[in-house]
């Protein structure tokens, strides 16, 4: 259970994190066809007159820039479900890491999967003289165990 709760929550924090990257794009995207106004085009047609030529068109690109803020919404949708879903599952695991008999073990797996540190950080912080390996296994060998 506690293997793929975690790897469970790395891979929400990954999603969470692309969802707002999304949104900053979108955001710019809408921001640009706003300062931008109007689109230029020219398309063959008959004028006024009734002659046929090339005539120039001029206007705001209400279709895309409808389409973009449909887009925005869907993903601030989707991320504040993401990041529900993501308190939601910190709880999960917590109560699972609080539930480790071994306090060295739920020091590492607290500073590696909650705190998003590396293991070579989670060895230094961890402190004498332990090994980015040396940490690393240790998790590999208690998760085989359980």
């Amino acid at each position: 259970m506690g293997k793929e709760l975690l790897s469970q929550y790395n891979h929400l924090q990954v999603e969470i994190e692309d969802l707002k990257r999304r949104i900053n794009k979108t955001k710019s995207q809408i921001e640009r066809l706003e300062s931008e106004g109007t689109v230029l085009d020219m398309v063959k047609g008959s004028r006024k007159d009734g002659t046929i030529g090339s005539i120039r068109i001029e206007g705001f690109p209400i279709p895309s820039y409808d389409a973009k803020l449909s887009q925005l919404y869907r993903y601030k949708f989707n991320l504040e479900n993401a990041e529900q879903q993501a308190i939601k599952l910190t709880n999960k695991i917590e109560f699972y890491i609080n539930s480790i008999d071994d306090c060295r073990m739920r020091m590492i797996i607290r500073y590696r999967f909650i705190d998003k540190l590396t293991w070579n950080e989670v060895a230094a912080k961890m402190g004498g003289g332990n090994t980015e390996d040396g940490i690393r296994m240790a998790v590999t060998r208690f998760f085989d165990k359980i």
